[in-house]
């Protein structure tokens, strides 16, 4: 009896969504890249599998869900991700860049209502994904 080799295709899928490979040559990081300027929420998030299915290699977006203590060090990262799209225009982009430089440092533990509030409009406009 002959052996047969078949070569499995991979499918990415995030928030119930089936991604295709955009490249066979990308690793796993490359391909989250990749969705990160269509789903820029999509940067931070964890990379499951892969879990077989017949031919296939199914790797799983996940977001990681933030505690309550690292709440806002999220916020932070996720729009940052935007950054990256080139999805904010120049001063929430120069806001988001001072917030990341004071996460890089360990200085964020609190910042004051407005920029809060701020905060959580750009990620409710550019980051949320409906279920």
């Amino acid at each position: 009896m002959a052996m047969q080799i078949e070569k499995l295709i991979r499918e990415f899928r995030y928030n119930g969504v089936v991604l295709q490979d955009p490249n066979s040559t990308f690793n796993l990081v490359q391909v989250r890249d990749f969705y990160a300027t269509v789903y820029p929420e999509i940067i931070s998030a964890d990379i499951e599998g892969p879990e077989q299915l017949g031919a296939k290699a199914i790797y799983t977006f996940r977001r990681a869900v933030g505690t309550k203590g690292c709440e806002l060090t999220s916020l932070i990262r996720d729009v940052g991700a935007l950054l990256h799209a080139n999805w904010l225009d120049s001063e929430d982009a120069e806001f988001i860049k001072e917030l990341q430089a004071a996460v890089g440092r360990n200085e964020v533990t609190y910042i004051d209502h407005d920029a809060r509030v701020r905060l959580a409009e750009l990620h409710g406009k550019h980051c949320n994904v409906a279920a």
